[in-house]
């Protein structure tokens, strides 16, 4: 029983769904609950109804893992046969199943919120989210750049999808023009651009790193189409616009008198950035690749701690 647990555990990627509760977490609770505080106003969604949200954000994704290997298995027979956990613990039947029954909650979930702010409209972002990733896995990943696009248009998403249920920015064009909606808006903005960018990189590495197993499944990813070093370049591009980005944002908190802050995007953000960089160039092999890819996702998570520093100043 623990070893089927242990399975469905991996199946579902549960270390990326912490990840996903937890940027919406501080998001909500370090970003938009003091700016809103500070100009005596209160957060649109109540405490049940964020938890909804997330809790719905959370199983969307994780439907999106399970299709994903659904789908890869043949991928996974080659690149990663000892990791595997579909046809080997897990029934493909009941790995569908469990797509459709959290595709299903979370779709669910997503338009109980939405109806309870008044917007039932917003719940068609989860229906949105489902279907793209429907597609993903079952014919963009294959595709050049279309794919990692997408993938990383999602991760964009889970953090842009709390900002929605805003007042300030659904209400009206003045609302968002006020201090406090482009003050939520250029925020919320900036962390979007951080997770699309940084999952961009991550996607590419990915890519990289699979590429034996694609090929064989006829897929049609960056390094396969463009080259190796083609998709090294690109990653490298997107890295130097990350840098670039910080450094606009670190200007801008330096005005303020956030030193810590900037202390800290300067160690734990921009460093490990460098460094990711160096390793990557020098990358060539599969192993090489994973090590770089776990570093993307340890600046992701960095990244988001530093909406602490929000509550800390705000």
């Amino acid at each position: 029983m623990m070893k089927l647990w242990a399975a469905f555990l991996k199946l579902i990627r549960y270390p990326n769904l912490i990840y996903i509760a937890l940027t919406q977490f501080l998001l909500q609770y370090c970003v938009v609950a003091p700016v809103l505080h500070n100009s005596g106003e209160e957060p649109s969604l109540t405490v049940p109804q964020f938890i909804l949200l997330s809790l719905s954000t959370v199983l969307v994704a994780a439907a999106g893992y399970i299709i994903n290997d659904y789908f890869d298995i043949n991928i996974d027979i080659v690149n990663k046969p000892d990791k595997m956990v579909l046809d080997k613990i897990i029934s493909r039947r009941w790995a569908m199943a469990w797509h459709t029954i959290f595709n299903m909650l979370g779709v669910t979930l997503g338009f109980l919120v939405a109806w309870k702010t008044g917007q039932i409209y917003l719940g068609l972002t989860q229906v949105i989210c489902s279907l793209l990733l429907w597609f993903y896995s079952t014919s963009f990943k294959r595709q050049v750049l279309i794919g990692n696009v997408v993938i990383s248009i999602l991760t964009a998403l889970s953090v842009v999808v709390v900002g929605f249920y805003e007042k300030q920015i659904y209400e009206s064009f003045d609302a968002i023009m006020s201090d406090t909606g482009r003050k939520l808006i250029q925020i919320i903005g900036v962390y979007a651009l951080f997770a699309f960018v940084i999952s961009m990189v991550r996607e590419i590495v990915k890519d990289l790193e699979d590429m034996m197993g694609d090929s064989k499944d006829g897929c049609r990813t960056i390094p396969i189409v463009w080259g190796v070093l083609p998709a090294k370049r690109l990653s490298n591009v997107l890295l130097l616009a990350l840098q670039v980005t910080i450094v606009l944002v670190e200007i801008r908190v330096w005005l303020l008198g956030w030193y810590i802050a900037i202390g800290y995007l300067l160690l734990f953000v921009q460093a490990p950035c460098a460094y990711i960089y160096l390793q990557l160039k020098k990358a060539h092999l599969p192993e090489h690749y994973h090590k770089v890819s776990s570093l993307v996702k340890l600046v992701m998570l960095t990244g988001i701690l530093s909406m602490l520093f929000f509550k800390l100043y705000l």
